[in-house]
């Protein structure tokens, strides 16, 4: 994890705190006027810095106590709360990507892809609603062979600078899979009257809509976590970005 809270139990539940208070504050505020789906709050921009900070376990709680909370009080839907599940493993994810743990993340990835794919259902929807998804898998396959055989130095300042981007990158991309998983192979999209027509409809428009949510996190993550990050190491609160081998087993 970024943020040495391991050995303080006090300053883990802290740390853990604040940043469900702020997950929660950003999830009861609407996201251009949408209240479901992707779009349902502004909470997709704070995920992936949380995982990044608080490492993938205490940063999956931490959004998922926010996401709670929010959802408790700015009330949607039954199955919303089903959905929001898909930001804590997106924080989840920006952890294990920060610390360079490929294996949980291409388990996860291949289990909510498999799941899909397997659905009949599925096989009627175009690959142009999920294409950013597809790519996020890629740059999986890309930045973990890159970072694993020492291809490109760790130390620099412009990997750091990808190291966020991609984290940010597949922690969204994975929330956005998780949602797909749930509304299509797990059946969710009868619940809410979506017959198969109308989501060939919904994902011809998602492929355009869902980018859109990456892009803006991207630039929050990239600029507000990199001086973040920077602010904590001259304190002596968090380890330097790229020092691979001072992040926990």
């Amino acid at each position: 994890m970024a943020l040495p809270i391991g050995l303080n139990s006090s300053r883990k539940v802290a740390f853990v705190a604040i940043f469900a208070a702020l997950i929660a504050v950003l999830d009861i505020i609407p996201a251009f006027g949408f209240t479901s789906g992707v779009w349902d709050s502004w909470s997709f921009l704070l995920s992936p810095i949380v995982g990044i900070l608080l490492g993938p376990y205490l940063g999956a709680i931490s959004v998922g106590l926010g996401s709670l909370l929010g959802h408790t009080i700015y009330y949607r839907d039954p199955t919303e709360f089903l959905f929001m599940l898909g930001l804590s493993m997106g924080a989840a994810v920006a952890g294990f990507v920060y610390q360079r743990k490929w294996k949980p993340v291409f388990g996860i990835y291949t289990a909510l892809f498999l799941g899909y794919f397997i659905y009949p259902v599925s096989w009627g929807l175009p690959l142009w609603g999920i294409w950013d998804i597809l790519v996020g898998y890629g740059v999986v396959l890309i930045f973990s062979v890159v970072t694993t055989r020492g291809i490109w130095s760790q130390t620099n300042e412009r990997y750091n600078l990808l190291l966020l981007l991609f984290c940010t990158v597949i922690a969204l991309e994975t929330d956005i899979l998780f949602r797909v998983f749930v509304l299509v192979p797990g059946q969710v999209h009868w619940l809410l009257g979506m017959t198969p027509e109308i989501l060939y409809g919904i994902w011809l428009v998602a492929g355009i809509i869902t980018p859109i949510k990456v892009l803006l996190a991207a630039v929050v993550v990239v600029t507000l976590g990199r001086q973040l990050l920077r602010v904590l190491e001259q304190q002596g609160d968090s380890i330097p970005m790229g020092d691979i081998d001072s992040l926990p087993n």
